[in-house]
């Protein structure tokens, strides 16, 4: 589970919006807090229709200032508790575990005022009994560490902020990247910079939480940057992963002429069986792609280093927007961020993207015997042996069924064009027709992948395609597929509550 929060200086302008969908998709989390929205709830409607996030509740600004908003997706089960001008208090329901406590705050700025905020604070952690998350824009520092330039803070006001931490007996989340959240985007020795916003964790839950990753997000739209806590972020992958899974055609390379070389030798290494070629081509594609979605990912580091320098030191605002646009560009090619571009239009592209985001892996499942299985080995046991059962026959009949009484409905000349020898070009205009966006099968090769390069691997598909239907070939070399489950219900627990599809194939 992510959770963000970030002080957006308003966001009633179209590109701060942008910003903030484009925030929302690169980092993907599943609670964020807004502070300084500085519109109405109303208005707001229009900013959480655009995020496609299904939980909001925002907080009217007063007089253009302030204003606070939290937004969640329908995974995730959020109860508001209480709110205020300077707090958002909700309630996580984490499956397979106790509930969370994440408040969202924002400490006021005025320091007359601070106190009154801190108060606040202290009046909801009295009903805090669950592990209690903190995160928001403080607008205070716990010690000089925490800012660079300017007039030393007070150390009341440090006081003050170091108070309410130990006094609520919580501890401040460290950043793994990044330190100060926010500058005053001044230059030479007027220039400021402060840690504002932080995370706080009950410091007798951090031992629960062993994976932990906080993080800053840059951004150059508001003077604050965002701060992303990742609950599992630290949690090793799972070592069980199919090889063939890691490679997928990524239609980006269609009409790359290197890319295009790099098929040609593949197909024609001397290999016989058509499906041993894609195979090949296959690892060789899925090598080629990989340095450069590497390359492509260097790329982006590089800019985002020159977007922190020009951030942090002395460069223009300008400079900062125009490195950002550009590396806006890059991440633009990536299937997840083309939302950037598509998101505004209900295209099946974008209902495409949005469900898939919604998707959740299987955290447990009952088997056969109704036993839980909660790692992956397990769980794909589970599922082997559900299928296995299902399929398997009862019947040991050797009874041979009586067609004679149904009547015939379909005429010899009907009947002499459905006997007829499929051609060559019946095979290339099937292939034609066929949509080159759907699934794969498991050798991750799109329809795309055969309509760019049908020159090259169409004489052998059709000879395999033509064999097969004519029967001079077992077409069980075609069998493997993937097989998606869908839930039937919000909480699945065993094999029945799920629908399985299995993805369509291009051959």
């Amino acid at each position: 589970m992510k959770l963000m929060c970030w002080n957006c200086r308003g966001v009633g302008n179209f590109a701060t919006v942008r910003d903030l969908k484009q925030l929302l998709i690169a980092s993907d989390p599943d609670i964020i807090f807004l502070c300084e929205t500085k519109i109405n709830a109303n208005r707001f409607s229009y900013v959480h229709r655009k995020c496609r996030m299904e939980g909001c509740l925002a907080v009217n600004a007063e007089d253009k200032s302030g204003g606070l908003a939290m937004m969640w997706k329908e995974s995730n089960k959020v109860e508001i508790q209480t709110y205020s001008s300077n707090h958002i208090d909700s309630m996580i329901h984490v499956e397979n575990d106790s509930p969370i406590r994440f408040t969202g705050f924002y400490g006021n700025a005025d320091p007359n005022k601070r106190q009154c905020s801190w108060n606040m604070l202290r009046r909801v952690g009295k009903s805090v009994k669950e592990k209690w998350i903190i995160g928001g824009d403080f607008n205070s520092i716990l010690d000089d560490a925490e800012k660079e330039g300017g007039r030393r803070k007070s150390n009341i006001l440090m006081e003050d902020f170091r108070s309410i931490v130990e006094e609520l007996s919580m501890v401040d989340l460290k950043t793994d990247n990044g330190w100060f959240t926010w500058v005053n985007n001044r230059e030479g020795t007027a220039r400021v910079k402060e840690r504002l916003d932080h995370f706080l964790m009950s410091a007798n839950d951090v031992n629960s939480f062993l994976f932990l990753e906080a993080g800053v997000i840059r951004q150059s739209s508001s003077d604050h940057d965002a701060i992303i806590l990742d609950i599992e972020g630290g949690r090793p992958r799972d070592s069980l992963r199919d090889s063939r899974l890691c490679f997928k055609h990524d239609v980006r390379w269609a009409r790359n002429e290197e890319a295009k070389m790099i098929i040609k030798e593949g197909w024609q290494s001397g290999i016989q069986e058509t499906m041993e070629k894609i195979t090949n081509v296959g690892k060789k594609l899925g090598r080629w792609q990989y340095k450069k979605l590497k390359q492509m990912r260097n790329q982006i580091g590089t800019l985002q280093v020159k977007i922190n320098r020009i951030i942090d030191g002395q460069g223009s605002n300008y400079e900062a927007w125009k490195f950002a646009r550009y590396r806006e560009k890059i991440l633009g090619s990536k299937i997840r961020v083309n939302w950037l571009k598509e998101g505004d239009r209900n295209t099946r592209f974008f209902h495409v993207r949005a469900t898939n985001r919604r998707k959740k892996n299987i955290a447990r499942l009952k088997d056969i015997n109704g036993y839980w299985r909660e790692n992956t080995v397990d769980i794909c046991k589970a599922i082997r042996e559900y299928f296995q059962l299902l399929f398997k026959s009862n019947l040991n009949s050797n009874r041979v069924l009586n067609l004679d009484y149904i009547e015939r409905c379909i005429s010899v000349e009907d009947n002499d064009k459905l006997l007829k020898d499929f051609t060559d070009s019946e095979i290339k205009e099937a292939f034609s027709q066929m949509d080159p966006r759907k699934a794969p099968r498991i050798d991750r090769l799109s329809g795309n992948f055969f309509r760019e390069n049908w020159d090259v691997v169409g004489e052998d598909v059709i000879k395999l395609c033509l064999d097969i239907l004519r029967g001079e070939k077992d077409m069980g070399c075609l069998n493997d597929t993937i097989i998606v489950l869908i839930p039937k219900i919000k909480e699945p627990v065993d094999m029945t509550n799920f629908r399985p599809i299995s993805l369509c194939r291009v051959i």
